[in-house]
């Protein structure tokens, strides 16, 4: 093998459906690829689509892989990061606590920012943050378009969207999308800290 792949899959999605294509091409090109569901996403356990913590939700990520990086048919093989969306955050954030256990990393459209007209008024996002505290696990986010049309610009993705069963399909949390919104306003005041030396960026 030339190497392993990591993969971080996004925000509703799973670490199957969309990537199993691209898990295999890498596979044919001499890459060993492993990935994971987060929890509370996909077929890992936890109540669907909830982010109680994303400090600890990257340290569960960097538990997972680090046990694979330590078997030792793997352990002389370099190591790369793939994230897309808030996949993509995670491995910033992975990176931010392992700055040299990564000999590269690649983002696809990675969630660094969220874009102004999706976030609420200033009065609304501060009584939603309040509520929040006392009821994250309630779908109380407001959203102008269904989390498809959120997620994924290809039109072939939001078309597949509905056969992906374990895609999460309804409005975000409230304690996800404060985590969210957290991790994000972090990023942008600490994207001067990343080694773009190792870092691939694509954009979609």
């Amino acid at each position: 093998m030339k190497g392993i792949v990591y993969y971080c899959h996004g925000y509703a999605d799973t670490c199957t459906f969309y990537f199993e294509g691209v898990a295999r091409k890498l596979a044919s090109s001499g890459f060993g690829v492993f990935a994971l569901d987060y929890p509370g996403f996909g077929l890992s356990d936890g109540l669907h689509g909830y982010i109680p913590s994303f400090e600890n939700l990257v340290n569960d990520v960097i538990e997972h892989f680090s046990k694979i990086k330590e078997q030792v048919e793997y352990q002389n093989l370099p190591s790369f990061l793939l994230g897309e969306s808030m996949g993509g955050a995670i491995a910033l954030n992975i990176h931010f606590k392992q700055p040299t256990a990564w000999d590269g990393a690649a983002l696809i459209a990675p969630l660094c920012k969220f874009a102004e007209d999706m976030i609420p008024h200033w009065l609304v996002k501060q009584i939603l943050i309040g509520v929040a505290k006392v009821l994250p696990k309630t779908k109380l986010v407001p959203q102008k378009e269904e989390v498809k049309e959120n997620i994924y610009r290809d039109a072939r993705k939001r078309e597949l969207a509905p056969y992906n069963v374990l895609f999460y399909k309804d409005k975000p949390r409230l304690g996800t999308a404060l985590e969210l919104l957290k991790v994000t306003q972090g990023l942008e005041q600490r994207l001067e800290e990343v080694n773009f030396s190792i870092l691939v960026t694509f954009l979609i």
